[in-house]
């Protein structure tokens, strides 16, 4: 037996066994992901009575939403305020509470200002089904074993090709066995497959292994893999009105739009406002202006597009691709505009983070570019 055919055989057991292993877990992922592509969209239309609302000619000061919030629920610690959405939608705030265990969104009408109603995910099915595709309900250790799942199929498909027929690949002989059809069809779809699972896999192990790979990247691409926010020194007063914050962000990025404003996390840290521009990757913009809650001056303003940070840096190319479910299901025109995709491609291309089996028709007063996250 030649050294060659001992090496194949190695690899032949090895793919097969890993496949083996691998295949429950990777299922498993794949269906919860095939509900979590969705999951914002879904998890607004199960509270369509206090998401959108009757368009109006004026809209309310966000200043003023901000202050019906705190005055409705004033326990609520608030983290962000979701801006973007259409004519439609309401604005929200994303809030947790001190007697209660998880995220709460709590929506307002930002044309009366009326707080109509707060959305609870503690124990939502889609909550359950974004942790379990996430960490499966592991926590650390299941993020873990998840990303490690991505590099076995990285094995998977990089070994598969070792094992491909050297000829006639796409040949299917009618006289076939079932089980060399069986053999072909594996070998193809994988072919046809294989830059996206490679793509995805890799993308996907990202969140199990975050800080090694920002080290990763940091070794051979300028600069750091993800900027953080920008700190400042201890402050103490009142904190500059939202319409303020809104106002000078819109000022020093013209032609960006806000979609979210991030709120300090302690008296050292700024707002920040996420600002979409035409062109950006993510639904929500790619850019943010820091600004200081007590001085309302800009901070810092690490724009992407003007920066080339998302150029320079790996990581940044790479990583987002866990969202292109959603720019297949927008209008390359108009992002904020759906347009249709084959459901038997999303399978194949979420297996390794956000699995799509099929594509889920949207009302047409949503569209993904429209929707919380």
């Amino acid at each position: 037996m030649s050294h060659n055919s001992i090496i194949r055989k190695i690899i032949v057991k090895l793919h097969l066994y890993t496949g083996l292993i691998l295949g429950l877990i990777i299922t498993l992922i794949c269906l919860s992901g095939t509900a979590i592509v969705y999951k914002p969209e879904l998890e607004k239309l199960s509270v369509k009575d206090i998401a959108f609302v009757k368009p109006a000619s004026r809209t309310v000061s966000p200043q003023t939403l901000l202050e019906n919030v705190r005055h409705e629920y004033p326990q609520a610690k608030i983290n962000n305020m979701v801006l973007y959405g259409g004519e439609d939608c309401a604005y929200s705030f994303r809030t947790t509470f001190p007697d209660e265990k998880g995220r709460i969104q709590i929506y307002v009408n930002p044309y009366t200002g009326e707080v109509t109603g707060v959305d609870r995910y503690r124990h939502k099915v889609f909550q359950w089904l974004y942790d379990f595709h996430v960490n499966l309900l592991l926590k650390k250790q299941g993020a873990t074993i998840v990303a490690l799942s991505g590099f076995l199929l990285i094995f998977l498909t990089l070994s598969g090709f070792l094992l491909l027929p050297k000829r006639r690949i796409f040949s299917v002989n009618r006289k076939m066995g079932l089980r060399a059809k069986l053999f072909k069809s594996h070998s193809i779809i994988g072919i046809c497959t294989s830059l996206f699972l490679l793509v995805i896999a890799f993308t996907g192990s990202y969140f199990g292994f975050k800080k090694e790979y920002q080290s990763f990247f940091e070794s051979i691409s300028a600069g750091k893999a993800v900027a953080p926010a920008p700190k400042t020194d201890k402050y103490t007063g009142d904190w500059v009105s939202l319409d303020s914050v809104l106002a000078t962000a819109q000022e020093e990025f013209k032609e960006g739009t806000p979609t979210m404003i991030f709120f300090p996390k302690d008296n050292t840290s700024v707002f920040s406002v996420r600002m979409y521009q035409e062109g950006d990757f993510e639904r929500t913009g790619s850019n943010h202006i820091y600004i200081h809650p007590i001085t309302g001056k800009v901070v810092a303003k690490p724009m992407e597009r003007q920066t080339g940070r998302r150029e320079a840096c790996p990581l940044h190319v790479l990583c987002p691709l866990r969202h292109f479910p959603r720019a297949l299901l927008q209008n390359p025109m108009d992002p904020h505009k759906p347009s249709r995709t084959v459901s038997l491609f999303h399978w194949f291309l979420h297996l390794g983070y956000s699995p799509s089996a099929e594509t889920i028709p949207f009302p047409e007063n949503i569209s993904p570019g429209n929707l919380i996250a």
